[in-house]
């Protein structure tokens, strides 16, 4: 069994080093198109950004002789003058999780974003900023917001969407960024008490409790700093119209199966078409099965075992010798042994408390030498200055 599930060991990690390539694979390739189209993005961004700027020089400069622009003409990237992209217009470019966060990070974050639709929110960029208007819905892919028919903005419909005869620019309801908005809610004044709105800067989800049944998680949002609860937007219920095709709810509630310990849940040729039978990844397995893998595993060992009755003359000697040797067992040490071995050990001792005396002995003989040395080379030396100076030494009597 020991091999079987080494075996399904080496192919969950073999399964595992594939499924992470092959994910690092699809990352590197989500990165590119990403860069790819933020980079188009960019371009067509400042290109509109350059004619924009030409049209204005052209306008000042020529006044009533300024070329009219309100044709069919198109820029470099098929755009008529005045219009954008439908993906710019929607923002349908795809954001990395640390992108979601970030563009949401002042409403709690992308797992508790702390807006609903029917909040009602003040732009605060591009060329609605400083309308207040309510939020239709909420797209948590792209973390934007689609706003009322009113926010439009004039984009190139593309031809396979187009029906024929009709004009390539139509107005579409623009996407707007959430980090791009700010709540806006009617709070009391703290100094004259009469309620205004106000623009919420941050929000913070507090009580967050998670309904494992649903998998939904609920939980309320605040005001930091002033500790001021948000109600949510007040939702009308959904309403549920029947239909003919529809089950009825007493059919649905039936109870049609009760299981029991008399039988099996399923037959056994069910449990082997949803558990494969012969897969590499299984770790459950019947008796049968066992017993035969455990009988072929002392087969092998059985016939290793078979081998140790071919030996030559010197292998059946030195294992008779190392048998005798195990009988014996260890050796016990008699008391005349432990006698011999004490005197050993205090015979060791008393030559090293010798061998230490001798030693500082000879440490201060060696020092008296030293000093016996430098007070001759003083000597020596204060001779050898008399002699040169002609003085007489001080520790000599004078001739």
């Amino acid at each position: 069994m020991d091999k079987i599930l080494r075996r399904v060991a080496m192919a969950e990690r073999q399964v595992t080093k594939r499924f992470k390539r092959k994910s690092q694979r699809k990352f590197q390739l989500e990165k590119k198109e990403r860069n790819k189209e933020i980079g188009r993005y960019r371009q067509e961004v400042g290109e509109d950004m350059r004619q924009a700027i030409i049209a204005r020089h052209e306008d000042l400069e020529l006044g009533p002789l300024a070329p009219n622009r309100d044709t069919g003409k198109v820029n470099e990237f098929g755009n008529p003058y005045g219009t954008i992209s439908v993906d710019r217009a929607l923002l349908h470019s795809q954001l990395t999780p640390q992108q979601k966060e970030a563009r949401c990070a002042w409403a709690g974050g992308a797992k508790s974003l702390c807006l609903a639709p029917g909040d009602r929110v003040v732009i605060l960029e591009g060329p609605y900023k400083g309308k207040i208007v309510p939020i239709k819905s909420i797209k948590t892919n792209t973390m934007v917001l689609e706003m009322d028919e009113a926010l439009k903005t004039n984009a190139k419909i593309p031809d396979y969407l187009r029906e024929e005869g009709a004009s390539p620019v139509e107005p579409i309801a623009s996407a707007i960024p959430i980090s791009a908005v700010r709540l806006v809610y009617p709070l009391p004044d703290p100094t004259t008490g009469h309620v205004r709105d106000v623009i919420i800067r941050e929000l913070k989800p507090i009580n967050i409790t998670h309904d494992r049944p649903t998998r939904r998680s609920t939980f309320s949002r605040i005001v930091p700093g002033l500790n001021v609860k948000i109600p949510w937007p007040v939702v009308p219920p959904t309403q549920h119209f029947d239909h003919p095709e529809d089950t009825l709810r007493i059919d649905v509630e039936e109870r049609t199966y009760v299981p029991t310990l008399l039988r099996p849940p399923m037959p056994e040729q069910v449990i082997d078409e949803l558990r494969n039978r012969y897969g590499k990844f299984r770790t459950r397995h019947t008796e049968e099965y066992i017993a035969k893998i455990q009988a072929q595993e002392d087969e092998k060992k059985a016939r290793k075992k078979s081998v140790d009755s071919m030996l030559q003359p010197v292998q059946e000697y030195n294992r008779k010798l190392r048998e005798l040797r195990r009988e014996r067992g260890q050796p016990v040490l008699t008391d005349e042994m432990l006698e011999k071995i004490g005197q050993v050990i205090a015979k060791n001792q008393t030559l090293r408390k010798l061998g230490a005396k001798v030693s500082a002995e000879l440490e201060k003989r060696k020092k008296a030498d030293e000093q016996l040395r430098k007070a001759v080379e003083r000597l020596s030396i204060a001779e050898e200055t008399a002699a040169a100076t002609g003085e007489t030494p001080v520790d000599q009597p004078k001739a």
